[in-house]
């Protein structure tokens, strides 16, 4: 079992509550409050570990785990959802409605993450006899991560309430939304809050996995970028670029490498959402304490015929792009191998020859698959999740450099994505924004097939209609425009009087 030593990842998640009502005059010694919590630098350590808890907690869908991952894939033209779970097919078939709970989950879960990063962020200035350095370097990573839990809320359902103030009177709890743009500038102020903070650009191989400098530098730009800011993007893109002598950023060499579990928080790793096998042995219910830090995806997207549940299964659609061109030596390209596996001669997969074990015609993922043991003891997966990866740093500056007009200046950064995966080496000189566009925006779906940034590509690029539609996989007929954002869900417009429905929902 590999060793990781992301501490924080591994306390339970407390549960942090209100002031007693002052007219009590007893206090029960066996709960946690904040007049008896809050009080140490422990405490402020313990409280942030619950806020990057929330990333990967099954039990209320944080965003890295098996729901969310799957959706973020399952609708588009890449994956499609089995059919026994039925808010993930109706997602994936563009069925969902408001009702639909899983994306309610998803919604809860954020807001779960924002309070306990507002608690982090509330208390911290008042803890005292703190180092005020380290006081700060955890204040910025609970600034970070609540702008990541909207820059997530924002990008999947639009218009939401903004909160980052601790709940005090009953009154609070009923937010109005905020339009999408005040959301997407307090994700802005966030993320440069931790940009500029005493945050360090790498930590020691025992903290990998925290927030960095660099990482809230990447995620200001991704949001820039985003809104179409190409100037802002660039700007803070290039600020990882340029510098890679010192930050240390690069490609790996071998692509395959990123999802093998042996090269995890490598140099190509920008934010990486980890798991292990350590804690309990409960995935699902049970208290903090019983759940473990592990993940069943490899199990959920694994063949039934090796104990798999099959519930994300890959397109011809997803085949034909990651083949579409070999590399110089005529072989596919090696993002194919390492993402899926299929019929082709030589093909191993789960330690078998793949077209006698599941058949001439199947498709199945590799990425993040522990594809290479077939132990249907323990189907528990420890392999990291990428929130954000350098390759992804590079194609993004690219992009911001084409809609700019400076194709020239993207060409090398292309150029390396190409030659990482041993592409020939093509004339990209003299070529038109669009031309460069194209090439940018093939090479995003074959490098972060299964990693979940595709459909939001798409539906930024404003081709998200089109190429649903194009494909005729799964519910494409079904597919409208208001399926570019999830609603905001029934619950919340059942329990607060302030919130209205997004348009066109």
């Amino acid at each position: 079992m590999k060793k990781k030593s992301i501490i924080f990842y591994l306390i339970s998640g407390f549960v942090l509550l209100s002031s007693c009502d002052n007219n009590l005059e007893l206090e029960n010694p066996s709960q946690l409050t904040t007049t008896s919590y809050w009080k140490t630098p422990e405490d402020l350590e313990a409280g942030l570990a619950t806020v990057y808890n929330t990333l990967v907690d099954n039990n209320n869908a944080g965003y890295w785990e098996i729901q969310a991952m799957q959706l973020k894939e399952n609708r588009t033209e890449n994956f499609v959802a089995r059919n026994d779970v039925q808010d993930r097919y109706a997602v994936s078939m563009y069925k969902n409605d408001a009702g639909t709970n899983l994306t309610g989950d998803i919604f809860k879960a954020l807001y779960i993450g924002i309070f306990r990063a507002n608690q982090v962020i509330s208390y911290g200035p008042k803890i005292k006899n703190m180092d005020e350095i380290k006081r700060e370097q955890l204040l910025a990573e609970a600034t970070f991560l609540r702008g990541l839990n909207y820059f997530n809320l924002v990008n999947e359902y639009g218009s939401v309430p903004i909160t980052t103030a601790l709940v005090e009177t009953q009154a609070d709890y009923f937010k109005s939304k905020s339009t999408e743009a005040e959301v997407w500038n307090q994700v802005i102020a966030d993320f440069q809050f931790a940009a500029n903070s005493k945050l360090p650009e790498n930590y020691p191989a025992a903290l990998k996995g925290r927030v960095t400098k660099n990482a809230a530098i990447a995620f200001l730009g991704k949001t820039y970028l985003y809104m179409k800011d190409w100037a802002k993007a660039e700007e803070q893109l290039n600020k990882l670029v340029s510098n890679e002598g010192s930050n240390g950023y690069g490609l790996l060499d071998n692509y395959a490498e990123l999802f093998d579990g042996k090269h995890e928080n490598s140099k190509e790793s920008v934010f990486e959402i980890q798991f292990s096998k350590v804690g309990g042995s409960t995935i699902w219910g049970g208290t903090p304490a019983e759940r473990t830090r592990a993940t069943t995806m490899a199990q959920e997207c694994a063949p039934g015929e090796v104990g798999g549940w099959n519930e994300l299964l890959p397109t011809k659609v997803l085949l034909n792009a990651l083949t579409q061109e070999k590399t110089v030596g005529g072989e596919f390209d090696p993002r194919a191998l390492a993402t899926l596996a299929w019929n082709y001669p030589g093909c191993i997969y789960y330690n078998s020859d793949f077209a006698t074990k599941f058949g001439t015609n199947a498709i199945w993922i590799r990425k993040n698959q522990n594809w290479w043991n077939n132990d249907e003891g323990d189907w528990k997966s420890e392999l990291n999740e990428y929130a954000m990866r350098y390759a992804d740093v590079l194609l993004m500056l690219a992009e911001a450099r084409t809609m700019q007009g400076k194709v020239a200046e993207a060409i090398p950064l292309v150029k390396r994505i190409r030659d990482r995966a041993k592409l020939a080496d093509i004339s990209m000189t003299g070529w038109s924004k669009d031309q460069m566009m194209t090439e940018i925006m093939h090479q995003r779906n074959v490098e972060f097939a299964r990693e979940g940034l595709h459909f939001f590509d798409l539906r930024r690029w404003g081709t998200l209609e089109t190429v649903i539609k194009t494909s005729q996989v799964g519910g494409y007929q079904l597919f409208t425009t208001k399926n570019s954002y999830y609603p905001i869900p029934q619950s919340e417009l059942n329990n607060n009087p302030n919130m209205t429905q997004n348009a066109p929902w």
